[in-house]
């Protein structure tokens, strides 16, 4: 036995925070723990169960995958799984191959000559190291899976949060799992589950990750501009959604930005029926608000605040639309006196203007006058709607209210 593994034995001199005493704190849950193991082995061999394997065995910070005194009878060899176990763990594509690399494996776990299990972890979130597909042998008989088995943290903290939650362990067992379960919470935080917002305690990070995910499977895409973002399909008068937290950690924001480019907003301003549609929002529970800012090429710059009411705003530019286009530098100034004066920008917003497009080499400008829309539900109400899975059907329902509005494709 590796005596790092003991329970009593503290592992060196490493900082709480340093992943190697996490690695050392998981084995020690998987040795204490048969339903903790279990829970751990559906993930990295479904197909295995602990009681047709051998007893198994623990070692952390080693050199070799096996011990140099297993005997095997001559041409067989050990089952062997390489683990790649971290926040973001994509699917390893690249196959196992024996090295002569110079390692130190995080966790080895051997069930006797019936399976051995080889362990990478990290806990910063990135793409995958090769150690989990290039492994030193030392000419131990081991013959690995084709390909490395990713596991995530999130994955595996939700199932073993699940066994307490569900009652399915108690006593000393149950004690375990919940100290390494504050553990991860205290020093590891960015790595928790994050399967619903109640999991996710009050780590931003890992709301944040949710909320992504909820509004990813809502749009049906992955893609976005970054953390919370998605893209929006089939309609010229909006380009983008977007789910996050708000800044007070008080609320769930849905925010949608119809006229958010010049093009988008001649689409919306040119059809009365959807401005007025998307107003009427308003009496159930949206917050709408003018969003003028301006463009020069893909990018927005410089937004402004407007002193006009918002259904003002709005009927403005459904006057206004069909007249505006992208400016020249020498239209700047006496365009800008014209939005002073209609108050659709103040005058302490010409600062922010000169500094984006007047001291620069900028030789256009487009108007862009976009809203902001927003709905929020309070964060124990999400939460609720969450654990009863029921937020992204909730979060659906109101990004296809305001997509009706602009009569765009639903979601």
């Amino acid at each position: 036995m590796d005596n790092h593994l003991n329970f009593f034995v503290p592992y060196e001199s490493a900082a709480a925070w340093h992943e190697n005493q996490l690695t050392r704190a998981l084995l020690v849950v998987l040795r204490y723990s048969p339903m903790a193991h279990q829970a751990w082995l559906r993930l990295v061999a479904p197909e295995q169960h602990l009681y047709d394997l051998s007893k198994a065995e623990f070692a952390t910070q080693r050199q070799r995958v096996l011990n140099a005194d297993i005997q095997l009878p001559e041409g067989e060899s050990v089952p062997g799984i390489s683990v790649w176990l971290a926040p973001d763990a994509t699917l390893v594509s690249a196959p196992i191959e024996p090295s002569d690399r110079q390692q130190v494996l995080d966790g080895i776990v051997t069930y006797g000559n019936d399976l051995v299990v080889v362990i990478e972890n990290k806990i910063t979130w990135g793409g995958v190291t090769e150690q989990p597909h290039r492994i030193n042998l030392h000419g131990s008989p081991i013959k690995f899976d084709k390909e490395p088995v990713s596991v995530t943290w999130q994955r595996l903290l939700g199932l073993l949060s699940c066994l307490i939650e569900r009652d399915l362990v108690s006593g000393a067992e149950r004690l375990l799992i919940g100290d390494f379960l504050d553990l991860v919470e205290k020093y590891f935080p960015n790595i928790g589950p994050y399967s619903t917002l109640s999991q996710c305690g009050d780590q931003r990070f890992r709301i944040e990750r949710r909320l992504d995910s909820i509004l990813g499977e809502v749009v049906g895409i992955s893609d976005g501009k970054g953390l919370g973002w998605r893209n929006l399909s089939g309609t010229p008068k909006i380009y983008m959604a977007w789910l996050g937290f708000t800044n007070d950690k008080s609320a769930v924001s849905l925010q949608m930005y119809p006229g958010d480019t010049l093009g988008q907003s001649r689409e919306l301003y040119g059809s009365p029926t959807a401005v007025n549609a998307v107003l009427a929002l308003q009496s159930d529970g949206w917050h709408l608000e003018p969003n003028f800012h301006w463009g020069f090429t893909a990018a927005g710059y410089a937004w402004m605040k407007t002193p006009l009411p918002v259904e003002k705003y709005c009927s403005y530019w459904v006057k206004e639309i069909g007249t505006t286009r992208e400016l020249t530098r020498p239209e700047w100034e006496a365009y800008w006196a014209k939005l002073e004066s209609d108050h659709i920008v103040e005058a302490a917003g010409k600062e922010a203007f000169d500094a984006t497009f007047t001291a620069s080499q900028r030789q256009r400008a487009q108007p862009r006058p976009g809203l902001f829309c927003e709905y929020q539900w309070t964060l124990e109400e999400a939460k609720h709607l969450d654990t009863r899975e029921h937020l992204v059907e909730k979060v659906r329902a109101r990004l296809n209210q305001m997509l009706t509005a602009l009569k765009a494709p639903l979601v």
